[in-house]
């Protein structure tokens, strides 16, 4: 029985043979179909990217397909390789018409720059209808009819490649971040924060912009200046890129942690940010005044030859180095000071020392309050040089000279030789003798 069916069914073979090679007129040249892809979209990936890629496939043949299959052949997946399935399937496409189909490509990270190629097979069934048969043909594309053979052959499948060009992404980096000037005080103006940025990657970064955010007392020199637009900057390549900011004058010494964020795109327009944060010093500054102060003679008047003592005080954030005193000069105090300046040396915080001037008073000065101006000077840095701060003391001058110079000035008694003490005396001398004559008077 078994032997029976095979024989049938090797019989019905022969006779489906007998009617594709024989039987069955052959499909013209001209009406065959062609399947092809006409497009990829994208054809750029980059290290690391698993991207959708469409491709356009299109019938551009004369004839109709149907069951159009396309068998990817992504090597080892090795570099470029397909995810998920890696065969697509098109029911049917008719002549001139075109389907847009979608893969899933995954490019490996770390792979060089260069071309790499997906090699597709392509397969699909010719579909045409024969008037003298009155009905539909179906035959596989590769299927060829022979006639000086009288028959017909399989040929090779239809076969092609897409092709992706694989460039590396732009890294963006700060390589090298300093201020100007290089010693940043409370109070500055206008300091340049210059950065350079490089790109170490393998494409170009364009639309690079940088923005830094300010806080804690520190702001933008004006307006956009603490945004900057660069442009691109190509692989290998560095650009500068400056900011400027104003420190307030009550910032307290220390480091200050900036936000700054760099955004840019690559070729493929794909957005990058680089989050970074800039670490902005603001040194300590020293800050001197006038503690306190006296006068030797203390109360000074025309003529005088005195000494001014002077205890300075640094109520700064920072050592005072090589602190002196000096005089200011003014038309309007009727000091002459012999001793314009004195050194006192080195000030810790919190910490005062003595300065002696010696000056003397003119002789005719009147009396009055004089506001006299001292310099307090102190180094600074290279670069913005010595700190100076002005201060003033009053000093008290009476009109009298003094005879002794550690004597305070008081209100002179009032002269033998005044007038009106001679009359002052005759009354007080005949006042004194009434009153003994009454004395006497009574005794008797």
């Amino acid at each position: 029985m078994q032997k029976n069916i095979l024989g049938i069914a090797a019989i019905c073979v022969c006779i489906f043979a007998f009617f594709v090679v024989v039987a069955m007129p052959p499909v013209s040249a001209a009406a065959r179909s062609s399947i092809v892809i006409t497009d990829v979209l994208p054809t750029t990936l980059h290290p690391g990217d698993t991207r959708d890629v469409i491709l356009t496939v299109k019938n551009s043949g004369a004839g109709d397909a149907r069951d159009v299959r396309l068998g990817f052949q992504a090597e080892d997946k090795k570099n470029v390789s397909l995810i998920g399935a890696s065969e697509v399937q098109i029911p049917a496409l008719n002549a001139g018409r075109e389907k847009k189909v979608t893969i899933t490509v995954r490019v490996d990270e770390g792979v060089p720059n260069g071309v790499y190629a997906i090699p597709v097979k392509y397969s699909w069934n010719e579909y045409y209808f024969n008037p003298e048969l009155g009905y539909f043909i179906t035959i596989p594309n590769n299927f060829f009819y022979h006639p000086d053979a009288g028959g017909g052959f399989l040929g090779n499948p239809v076969t092609s490649d897409i092709a992706f060009t694989v460039r590396g992404s732009p890294i963006l980096t700060l390589v090298d971040v300093h201020t100007e000037p290089e010693y940043i005080r409370p109070g500055s103006k206008g300091v340049k924060i210059a950065m350079t940025i490089a790109n170490t990657g393998e494409a170009t970064a364009k639309e690079v912009e940088v923005e830094l955010t300010c806080n804690d007392g520190i702001t933008p020199s004006k307006s956009g200046s603490t945004h900057v637009y660069v442009g691109g900057i190509n692989a290998g390549k560095a650009i500068s890129a400056p900011l400027y900011v104003n420190i307030a004058a009550d910032v307290a010494a220390g480091v200050y942690n900036l936000p700054l964020v760099i955004t840019y795109k690559d070729t493929g327009n794909r957005e990058y940010v680089l989050n970074k944060s800039i670490e902005l010093v603001v040194e300590g500054q020293p800050e001197l005044d006038i503690y306190s102060y006296y006068t030797d003679p203390t109360n000074l008047s025309a003529g005088d030859s005195a000494m001014l003592h002077v205890r300075v005080r640094n109520v700064g954030s920072e050592q005072a180095e090589s602190v002196s005193v000096r005089v200011t000069e003014a038309a309007d105090t009727p000091f002459n000071f012999s001793t314009k300046s004195d050194y006192v040396g080195d000030l810790k915080v919190n910490a005062a020392g003595n300065a002696v001037l010696k000056f003397k008073v003119d002789t005719n000065a009147t009396n009055n309050v004089y506001q006299q101006g001292l310099e307090l000077i102190c180094r600074g840095d290279p670069v913005s040089g010595n700190y100076t701060f002005n201060d003033k003391m009053q000093l008290e001058v009476y009109s009298v000279m003094s005879n002794t110079s550690n004597m305070s000035v008081t209100p002179e008694a009032p002269s033998p030789s005044a007038p009106g003490f001679d009359a002052l005396l005759a009354f007080i001398a005949l006042f004194v003798i009434s009153v003994f004559l009454l004395c006497r008077k009574r005794e008797k």
